[in-house]
């Protein structure tokens, strides 16, 4: 809701415009605190704290606009020094992740970890989910102050919109990024062999991001497309595809691949939609594929690095 007062130079008026003021002020309160209330009561937590317990909750926010909550939540994130990913969209449904920066101190190092934001416009839903790492503990109390004051901030007025703009503007994270396999997986390697690489940042500067990705696949089993039709009848919701990255170059030379393996040192492997298995298990090694990905996951050493991005076929 947004309180709208025209202003009256009418004196008699003014008396009738403050009120008008104090009873908008009074609905935004009780709204907001309806929204920590609800926030609080959907708050739950999972899974043994000694090995990183996990954290959702949710609010309802009606005629929610996905675009709008999500960027809201994105400059929340980054006023707040937290690292955001890409924005990705499909159907009614929405989703960002950001990343809490590693913390490095003198006796200790502070693990970052992602977080999940969904903003769902069949059920008006902004959804909240987060998992700390093995070794990180948090009280509840903690947790849900931090979840649901992010959520909460959130709204569907002038002063939201403009802040999601403001965020947008700020990062594109509300684009798609194109980019072929080969592009993205050097892009990975010379990161992998900076100097100064830690592998943490890769996860910080991919997770979320969403590609239209293009490139071949690399089917290096003659026998993984029998396995794959296997795996199909067995009712397995979704199987992995490789993109050829041989063409990579890597190392002070600049040679391509290690040992003539694709991609030794910067590989983007894509997790197929369950909805599209057929299509997936129907590649066969060679073929060209375009897909929409998001990076869910990335594996890091020293000087190697894979992406792992949840893809659907765009037609």
């Amino acid at each position: 809701m947004e309180c709208v007062v025209i202003e009256s130079d009418i004196a008699g008026r003014r008396m009738s415009i403050a009120w008008k003021i104090l009873v908008c002020l009074l609905v935004l309160f009780v709204k907001s605190a309806m929204a920590q209330n609800e926030c609080a009561t959907n708050f739950k937590v999972n899974g043994d704290p000694r090995n990183g317990a996990a954290y959702v909750t949710y609010i309802t926010i009606p005629k929610i606009d996905i675009h709008s909550a999500l960027g809201q939540v994105e400059k929340i994130a980054i006023d707040g020094g937290f690292v955001p990913g890409a924005e990705s969209y499909e159907g009614d449904v929405g989703s960002l992740t950001f990343v809490r920066k590693d913390k490095s101190g003198l006796l200790h190092q502070n693990k970052g970890f992602p977080i999940l934001v969904k903003a769902d416009k069949s059920n008006n839903r902004l959804i909240m989910a987060l998992q700390l790492n093995q070794g990180q503990v948090s009280t509840a109390e903690n947790m849900q102050n931090f979840m649901c004051t992010i959520l909460t901030h959130v709204t569907m007025d002038s002063a939201g919109a403009a802040a999601a703009a403001a965020a947008h503007a700020q990062t594109h994270s509300d684009e798609i990024t194109n980019i072929t396999a080969i592009e993205l997986a050097q892009k990975l390697t010379r990161r992998a062999w900076g100097l100064s690489f830690k592998p943490g940042d890769l996860e910080n500067e991919y997770v979320g991001r969403v590609y239209r990705l293009d490139g071949k696949v690399v089917i290096t089993d003659p026998l993984s497309a029998y396995t794959r039709s296997i795996k199909v009848q067995e009712g397995n919701p979704s199987i992995d595809i490789s993109y050829d990255t041989s063409k990579v170059k890597t190392g002070l030379f600049g040679n391509s691949g290690l040992g003539g393996v694709p991609g030794a040192l910067g590989q983007v492997i894509c997790h197929s939609d369950p909805k599209q298995l057929d299509r997936f298990a129907a590649l066969r090694s060679g073929d060209y594929a375009t897909v929409i990905g998001k990076v869910v996951q990335v594996i890091a050493t020293e000087n190697s690095a894979t992406l792992y991005l949840d893809c659907h076929f765009e037609k």
